[in-house]
């Protein structure tokens, strides 16, 4: 039933002659690639023998995130990879890059809202976009001779490198520390680092090539606070799905995602 409403609306305002600008956001989120998967009804707790006399509008609200969270976190990636792949055939990318750097699986999904790689084997999460500081000899030496990482003037031991959080989990085996974890910020968005105690600048040829010239290392933790400040000034959207306030405002994607439904939605800020 759900799924015909949602394409009912989606049929009625796509084909609306002169939108007004509220209804052009409305079908912007109702053409955002979602597809509602089910929903729960009073008749279905009555079935099961509940007295849905008593139950009222905002339990059944509550009822239905709670069933949406127990769903997302056990059987909502294992059905849709064995529904989509095994009984529907669809294709997937094909590509050597996408292993885990831990145990070597395939089994790897990509999380949009956390831009993070999942291994369905070992529950490896990993970014493809994070670098570690490894600054001892020892530790160090082995990039170095693969040719891997970016070198690290700043440091204070010779030979330090920033190498992809990948490449690190794959040599030791384990995650970093977090507080060791940099991003390689581009301009313009490094200008906020400039002179910031803890950034460096890039500055050598392959690191200027791949970031481009002004580039920074910046700590996660640094720019983890700079988006909690963010966050902070800013009145949060409510999800249009489930009312929640739980949200993340990806500026650079020109979209929120609602932390408690998953849905992710157009969004522009003020």
């Amino acid at each position: 039933m759900v799924r015909e409403l949602y394409q009912r609306l989606r049929e009625y305002f796509n084909n609306l002659p002169e939108p007004t600008e509220e209804e052009r956001q409305f079908i912007r989120e109702l053409n955002a690639g979602y597809f509602p998967i089910t929903s729960v009804h009073r008749d279905d707790l009555e079935g099961q023998g509940f007295d849905v006399e008593k139950i009222s509008d905002d339990d059944m609200q509550n009822l239905a995130e709670k069933m949406a969270d127990d769903y997302h976190e056990q059987l909502f990636w294992p059905s849709m990879e064995v529904i989509a792949g095994e009984i529907l055939s669809f294709p997937k990318v094909k590509t050597k890059d996408f292993i885990c750097p831990k145990c070597n699986s395939e089994n790897i999904r990509y999380d949009i809202h956390e831009s993070r790689f999942h291994c369905g084997e070992c529950s490896l999460a990993w970014d493809d976009k994070l670098y570690v500081l490894v600054e001892f000899p020892e530790e160090s030496a082995p990039f170095e001779e693969q040719g891997t990482g970016y070198p690290a003037w700043e440091s204070g031991d010779n030979g330090a490198l920033y190498v992809s959080e990948e490449d690190y989990i794959r040599h030791t085996g384990k995650s970093p520390e977090r507080d060791k974890c940099y991003c390689a910020v581009c301009w313009p968005d490094s200008q906020k680092y400039m002179g910031t105690k803890g950034c460096e600048p890039i500055q050598d040829e392959n690191g200027i090539r791949d970031f481009g010239t002004s580039a920074y290392w910046v700590p996660l933790l640094l720019t983890e606070e700079a988006a909690e400040r963010r966050m902070d000034k800013k009145k949060a959207p409510v999800c249009p799905e489930c009312g929640g306030t739980d949200i993340d405002i990806l500026s650079d994607e020109g979209v929120a995602v609602c932390n408690d439904c998953c849905l992710e939605w157009p969004y522009a800020e003020d």
